[in-house]
């Protein structure tokens, strides 16, 4: 286990390098189905992340994951509609598909003439991605080539699954530990505030929150301020520890309030 308690650090690994691993996995996975396929423009996999926006998580040529990009910009394409649950399909002439709008077109563009999409499912037939390959010629993936598509994107619905719940896992723990590092945070603050003027804790915290809402401040950085002081007592702006107490005690003066004393 890692020593370091940054966010996310903690507890083991960042929810950004499982993201970084599940990527590798899944270009490894586009890169071995590209080698079985043979001259295709390249594999690529879309997955949703949350809030249901599609990305390309693994791909075995920038290419491929080049036209994907464009699928994903203009909004409709085969492989948003099998990532939608409306099934995969192979796509023989793009150029002169027009189901798409200017997809078709586009993709025929960028070197893909002819394409494969098909849905990679959980044991419960929920779309998890899509697997998708692209061909340079019209008519260009023979139903051999196609069947090896479906081969891949069935033996990987495992592997997928089990990535997608380690990202989901790893996110909702950082976001875990990042709520306990702020609570930490006010905590702290709230314990120097007491030692400083006196403040018994929940007056001590009130009065922090109320420094929050009148200057704006949202409560885990004001809490931090009076936290920042390295061993010479001075914050990063100079200030001295106690000039930086005195920002939450202002307001009592201010509005003629002397500091209360502990309860």
């Amino acid at each position: 286990m890692a020593g370091k308690t940054g966010a996310g650090e903690q507890w083991g690994v960042p929810s950004s390098e499982v993201l970084v691993l599940v990527e590798d996995y899944l270009t490894d996975v586009a890169e071995r189905a590209h080698e079985r396929l043979g001259d295709v423009v390249g594999v690529a996999l879309t997955t949703s992340v949350e809030g249901g926006e599609p990305v390309t998580t693994g791909a075995s040529t920038a290419k491929a994951a080049e036209i994907d990009v464009v699928q994903y910009s203009i909004g409709v394409g085969p492989c948003l509609q099998a990532l939608r649950g409306e099934g995969g399909q192979y796509v023989p002439d793009l150029a002169h598909d027009d189901r798409w709008g200017d997809y078709g077109p586009a993709a025929a563009g960028l070197g893909a003439h002819s394409c494969v999409s098909v849905p990679v499912l959980d044991t419960d037939d929920r779309v998890l991605g899509v697997l998708k390959v692209y061909a340079a010629k019209v008519d260009g993936l023979t139903v051999e080539q196609r069947e090896i598509a479906r081969d891949v994107a069935l033996a990987m619905s495992g592997g997928l699954g089990l990535a997608s719940a380690l990202v989901s896992t790893s996110h909702e723990l950082e976001d875990r530990i990042e709520a306990m590092d702020r609570r930490r945070t006010i905590d702290l603050a709230t314990g120097v505030l007491m030692g400083r003027t006196g403040l018994g804790a929940e007056v001590a915290f009130d009065a922090l929150r109320r420094e929050s809402q009148n200057t704006n401040v949202k409560l885990r950085d004001l809490a931090a301020r009076l936290l920042e002081p390295s061993g010479d007592g001075a914050s990063s702006d100079g200030a001295t520890d106690s000039q930086v107490g005195s920002t939450v005690q202002a307001p009592f003066s201010r509005r003629g309030q002397g500091p209360a004393g502990g309860r």
